[in-house]
């Protein structure tokens, strides 16, 4: 295309020339353009393309690729055919070793202007041992319009509710895929109607851990955990009924109201309708129910887990995290440990060996039940599990009751450990490891600790996320 000698005025619709710099934190290429910082997801170090305007604020904008005119020596072809569609991958256009030399700087420079670190101790990025088919977890969305319009199974387009559909995803496992192809094959036998419905699916087999042991596949929990009911031929609701008629009076409106999809809370976590469902593809490779629980494979060892509930998704890479915590964590067995955020025990059972007493803390009472069973089955008394609201439970049984902690683990939401209070004189532990998918917030928290006697030792970056802009952290904070 012919750009116009003269450059133009920077403003919505306007087509200019940009050459990438650097790419930010969440995925986007940026270049500087009239002095303003110019954000264009999918483009990579050294392109010089063509972009197309889309929002101008007062520090910055954002365009998307209207042409690559002169792309850079650092692009390589996407696997993905759905790549840059589907919202679910950033990086696929570049090698998996660029990807982690970009997550590395991008966490120092994260450290650096939020958390005012001027030399934040970033060590090289562990790389996952699978860049591809590493997740043992996906959450399909499907969706058609009426009795007579084609079905979709698949994920979400880039900042849109629009669901795009994928035959095939490359970072799922092999079973995911396979249940993602039964999705499909029951959109084209069974006449629904199914608005933004969000299947969560589980991996299958040897999948549901790396390596897994021979005997644990033996192991009779697991067995019991594994055994999903068929699902039933009303799985995609009926073309009849309250929905379906709110369902044709939408789409004779032209409009569809939002309480029949699926919504997002401020976190960017699923809220989910009463009739969601966890499934699995089973040993026949038939759809199947999860059940309540689904079972993990850590190191050897079983964990149960609500299956609407969060557990690590790389299958590869999670006992590397285990061992990087427990490094981090120095115990000689001596110490009281707070594990915080503690899910399902993942932490916890594998810093029970070594700790005096470890206490789990945790709002989902479902994920604690599960957090005790799994524990107590590994025959460690030493752990007791609260559940309820952070800051209450740390004021009642901690600082209150005047109980000393000497490690402080946490892995909190994306928005960060806000509600720990401390530390403060009556509850100060000479150790926080604080593990975060989200650096941004991990390095405001790690100020508020540095601010309040810490020394910021250490920032272990771990690629939990290939071909995404999303990236674990542990970090470790001593007196």
């Amino acid at each position: 295309m012919n750009i116009k000698e003269k450059f133009p005025a920077l403003k919505g619709g306007t087509v200019i020339p940009l050459t990438i710099k650097d790419i930010a934190f969440g995925g986007d290429g940026v270049g500087r353009y009239q002095n303003q910082a110019v954000f264009v997801p999918y483009t990579a170090p050294e392109d010089e393309v063509a972009v197309k305007i889309t929002e101008v604020k007062k520090r910055h904008a954002r365009g998307i690729i209207h042409e690559i005119i002169r792309p850079s020596p650092l692009r390589i072809a996407p696997r993905c055919s759905h790549f840059t569609r589907c919202g679910g991958c950033d990086y696929q256009h570049l090698s998996y070793p660029e990807q982690l030399a970009i997550k590395k700087a991008q966490v120092g420079e994260i450290f650096r202007r939020i958390g005012s670190f001027p030399d934040p101790p970033v060590a090289d990025v562990i790389p996952s041992p699978r860049p591809f088919n590493y997740r043992g977890k996906a959450d399909f969305w499907v969706q058609r319009r009426n009795e007579h319009g084609s079905g979709k199974a698949g994920f979400l387009r880039r900042k849109s509710r629009d669901v795009v559909d994928v035959d095939r995803c490359e970072i799922i496992a092999e079973s995911l895929n396979q249940a993602l192809g039964k999705l499909h094959e029951q959109l084209r036998k069974a006449p629904v109607a199914v608005m933004g419905q969000q299947v969560t699916a589980w991996s299958w087999g040897k999948e549901i851990g790396a390596d897994v042991p021979a005997a644990a596949l033996n192991d009779p929990v697991l067995e019991e955990a594994l055994l999903g009911q068929t699902l039933p031929p009303a799985f995609f609701r009926s073309t009849t009924g309250d929905r379906y008629s709110a369902l044709k009076k939408s789409l004779h409106s032209r409009h569809v109201p939002d309480e029949l999809f699926q919504t997002n809370d401020g976190c960017g976590h699923s809220t989910i309708h009463p009739d969601f469902l966890s499934v699995h593809a089973n040993a026949t490779g038939d759809l199947a129910y999860c059940g309540d629980v689904v079972p993990r494979i850590i190191k050897g060892r079983i964990f149960l887990v609500p299956a609407d509930g969060f557990f690590q998704a790389n299958l590869y890479l999670v006992e590397q995290l285990v061992d990087t915590v427990v490094a981090m964590c120095a115990l000689t067995g001596q110490e009281s440990v707070l594990d915080a955020y503690c899910g399902s025990g993942l932490f916890s059972m594998f810093l029970a060996p070594a700790a005096r007493r470890i206490f789990g803390i945790e709002l989902w009472e479902r994920a604690v039940t599960c957090a005790r069973e799994n524990l107590s089955r590994a025959g460690h008394e030493n752990a007791v599990f609260f559940s309820g609201d952070m800051r209450s439970i740390l004021e009642r049984e901690f600082i209150t009751a005047r109980r000393p902690l000497d490690v402080l683990v946490i892995d909190p939401p994306r928005d960060g450990c806000k509600d720990i209070s401390f530390p403060g004189k009556m509850l100060k532990p000479k150790r926080i490891v604080y593990v975060s998918c989200h650096p941004a917030t991990q390095a405001r928290d790690c100020r508020f600790f540095a601010d309040h006697g810490y020394t910021l030792q250490n920032l272990q970056p771990l690629d939990m996320f290939p071909q995404t802009s999303h990236i674990e952290v542990v970090a470790l904070l001593c007196l």
